[in-house]
């Protein structure tokens, strides 16, 4: 075989193994793309020799050839015996493999910028790392982790914003401006409570989490951000120059990734910082995803053309109608705020109006959702953005209003937790993803999923909706698309709630009506399925948790309405029956029939 022939050699996997995901592509020699997914994280330090199996076995099941070459990268592959285990397992997996290639996940983004040439990578995310390779030697400066190091990192530009703030405070007796976005994004009071969530044994990624917050603040003149993010970005240019210099290259080719790398106004600090001191340098922006950088790691000479950069599925805007211009809201710039909120009052009955129009169809979902739960089933609502925080919503409500299990009625929101309070760029983007959380929920034949996206489109529900559906459970779309239908070889869910709420009167903010209606909806499934499970007797909420202090008084109002005691006897019961109203009841009518037969009892003596 001729060395370095990608066609003789047949189809190669590519695969990023990162602590959170592990992105793979099968590929042909012409740069054709036979097969691509993710799967969870590979992180060798963290999932060992047997849960690194359990992933590539996962990949093996999904490829429709057996490659004869695979190129791999994974996080924590700190030294030989990582990249031993790795190497030996790859082959188990794949016996008849002809070549097997292994490194570190920056050994992918190595190969997917330059191949086997020299050149230099930049790494700013969460963390830092610059490398270098010249003549098939490869250098390194920075990676040493957050306590130690990772200059012009995501935890590092955050680390020096936070430090600004307090010493602006302890010198001008006042928090600067910045204090309140920080806390803003934190939820937190005020800067002391601020201090105790940083102190709290979080992750890195949870501070770094703050750097588009100082980024925007920067960009707009902060004068804390503008001196955080300047110096962060200058010594990470510096860190780069260094190592150009000691490897002794005059003119250095820079290739940019990672999280920070795509905020443009952090890109143009770096880049002047470091063309200030590598002139003759050039930088480029690293765009070709790491599995297929890994398949480079195999073959060098692979082309990296358009087809092989991986593309986000486009939706066609023009085809959603809230996406659509309104025309009842044109001019509102020039509104006042009576005018506004006119305008938005009126435009609910739009809302009302689309669910009339799918009464039937919010009719059967409803039918199924309780069927499941009748059967012991739970009903799990998946969605992105505004549609998936309204299922985590409904959701939390149900324990305390029906004192329904927690697990019975879930939510999975792409981005996972920290997507609640705060959007996670591109999670709504991931199929896989979706369909892994169905996966680790153990979602199947018994439960209900319903998928929420106002368009309908959202390639995390479709995802979470094909596997549930192959697992067995029954799917429900709920959408403000009224003219959806089902594509070739997508879901095909057994209701499908279409609301016809038109145009937004803000273009493509399905918080607005497609929210309400989405919301009106989620309310009526799960209100319905615990009608009919018994938790509400007549109109009355008689399964409510007395949690606070309202939800106690409610209680005590129900105990009295059902059995006609007094407040005291009604309160006194209720907690003889730790709070649950329907037993507070039984225990009431219980004593008055004893009274009664006693007093029967009584006349006949």
């Amino acid at each position: 075989m001729k060395q370095g022939n990608v066609k003789e050699l047949g189809p190669i996997l590519g695969i990023e193994g990162g602590g959170t995901k592990t992105s793979w592509v099968l590929m042909e020699g012409d740069g054709r793309r036979l097969a691509e997914g993710s799967e969870r994280g590979s992180n060798l330090m963290l999932v060992g020799a047997e849960g690194l199996r359990g992933v590539m076995q996962r990949v093996a099941k999904k490829l429709p050839v057996a490659p004869k070459g695979i190129g791999a990268g994974f996080a924590g592959a700190r030294g030989k015996p990582e990249l031993a285990m790795a190497s030996a397992v790859l082959r188990q997996v794949w016996p008849k493999a002809e070549r097997v290639r292994v490194g570190q996940d920056t050994d992918t983004a190595l190969a997917a910028a330059w191949g086997a040439e020299d050149g230099f990578l930049v790494i700013a995310g969460t963390g830092s790392n610059v490398i270098g390779r010249r003549a098939g030697r490869r250098h390194s400066v920075g990676g040493h982790g957050h306590l130690l190091g990772d200059a012009g990192s995501g935890y590092d530009l955050v680390q020096r914003a936070m430090k600004e703030v307090f010493r602006f405070r302890d010198r001008e007796g006042k928090p600067p401006k910045l204090a309140a976005a920080l806390l803003a994004h934190a939820g937190a009071a005020d800067l002391d409570r601020l201090v105790r969530e940083v102190y709290r044994q979080r992750e890195k990624g949870w501070l770094a989490g703050f750097a588009p917050v100082v980024l925007r603040a920067a960009e707009k003149g902060d004068r804390c951000a503008e001196g955080a993010v300047h110096a962060a970005a200058g010594e990470l240019a510096e860190r780069s120059a260094e190592l150009a210099r000691r490897m002794g290259v005059r003119r250095p080719r820079w290739a940019l990734t990672g999280g920070l790398f795509q905020n443009a106004f952090y890109r143009g600090l770096f880049t002047r910082a470091l063309r200030k001191r590598c002139p003759e340098g050039t930088v480029v922006l690293l765009r070709t995803p790491g599995e297929v950088g890994a398949v480079r790691m195999v073959e060098p000479v692979l082309a990296l053309e358009e087809s092989q950069v991986r593309r986000e599925a486009r939706v066609k805007v023009e085809d959603l109608p809230t996406e659509r211009a309104n025309p009842r809201s044109r001019g509102s710039h020039k509104k006042s705020v009576v005018q506004l909120v006119r305008s938005f009052v009126e435009e609910e009955a739009f809302t009302v109006r689309a669910l009339h129009g799918a009464h039937r169809e919010i009719g059967r979902a409803a039918e199924i959702v309780s069927r499941a739960l009748r059967k012991g089933g739970r009903l799990i609502y998946v969605g992105a953005g505004t549609s998936g925080r309204l299922g985590v919503l409904d959701a939390s409500e149900m324990p305390p209003t029906f004192h329904s299990p927690p697990e019975q009625v879930q939510a999975i929101l792409a981005g996972g937790p920290e997507a609640i309070f705060r959007a996670q760029e591109g999670a709504e983007d991931d199929a896989d993803a979706g369909a892994r959380s169905v996966e680790e929920r153990g979602i199947g034949r018994r439960d209900v999923l319903v998928g929420l996206t106002a368009s309908g489109r959202t390639p995390f529900v479709h995802g979470a909706l094909l596997r549930g559906r192959k697992n067995g459970a029954s799917t429900i779309l709920v959408t403000a698309h009224p003219r959806w239908k089902p594509e070739r070889g997508g879901i095909r869910p057994d209701a499908v709630v279409r609301l016809d709420v038109g145009p937004e009167l803000i273009a493509g903010s399905t918080r607005l009506k497609a929210g309400t209606a989405t919301k009106m909806v989620c309310n009526i499934l799960s209100s319905v399925a615990m009608i009919r499970l018994g938790r509400v007797y007549d109109n009355l909420m008689v399964h409510v948790v007395p949690s606070n202090e309202k939800l106690k008084a409610r209680a005590i109002r129900l105990v009295q309405m059902l059995t006609k005691v007094g407040a005291e006897e009604a309160e006194r019961a209720l907690f003889d029956a730790g709070g649950k109203v329907v037993a507070a009841v039984q225990t009431l009518k219980g004593k008055r029939k004893m009274r009664s037969k006693s007093v029967l009892r009584g006349k006949r003596a």
